[in-house]
């Protein structure tokens, strides 16, 4: 039996597989006829957007606009341009951890984005928290800087290839921040212009 909270759990895995819509056509077929009509309360509040959030404690919206922006938001499968399988905006796996494969169906947005944004809590943002320096004093701006760049390029911090942005984070030199972004572009590589465009809005963002 599926309880409740089970029940809410259950449709966190919903990535659009081929399975998972024949079991959605297949629930369609047993629901009662009354519960397909359009002014059911579970339909209404279904189709009710959730009220905007203001950024406060938690991932600034700016940095998810951001990555929304420069990742963009793909349906099908595709290659990041260094050879991984990735899906949506940018998800090399999925919510339940599995990786992205080239043979996996397409995703709606709306899922695509979720996996984004519960990705990019769990994955960066949480471990950005608790690694960056003088974290608690930076803006939110500086923060979602920071964010958008861990990932889409990992978390960073300490980490071989990325010294000079790590130093200035150490050293607390905040101003030389856009400028040691600009070092991050895969120079020679087919996605430098757009990396470039990337880090001058998260260097615009920093600054904010």
């Amino acid at each position: 039996m599926i309880t409740p909270d089970k029940w809410h759990d259950f449709w966190k895995y919903y990535v659009g597989g081929v399975k998972q819509l024949e079991g959605i056509d297949a629930l369609y077929e047993a629901m009662p006829k009354s519960l397909l009509e359009d002014d059911t309360t579970w339909i209404d509040l279904f189709r009710t957007p959730d009220p905007v959030k203001e950024s406060s404690g938690v991932m600034p919206i700016d940095a998810i606009e951001l990555i929304c922006e420069f990742e963009g938001f793909r349906p099908n499968v595709y290659n990041d341009g260094i050879g991984v399988a990735t899906i949506g905006y940018g998800s090399t796996f999925y919510l339940d951890g599995r990786r992205v494969q080239w043979t996996d169906p397409a995703i709606s947005e709306p899922v695509a984005r979720r996996m984004m944004e519960e990705i990019a809590e769990e994955q960066f943002w949480q471990p950005l928290t608790t690694t960056i320096p003088f974290w608690e004093q930076m803006s939110e701006g500086q923060k979602g800087c920071l964010l958008s760049f861990a990932y889409n390029c990992g978390l960073f911090y300490g980490a071989p290839g990325f010294t000079t942005i790590s130093a200035c984070l150490t050293d607390k030199a905040w101003d030389e921040v856009p400028g040691a972004l600009m070092l991050y572009v895969n120079p020679g590589s087919p996605v430098e212009v757009g990396l470039k465009r990337r880090r001058r809005a998260e260097g615009e963002l920093w600054k904010k």
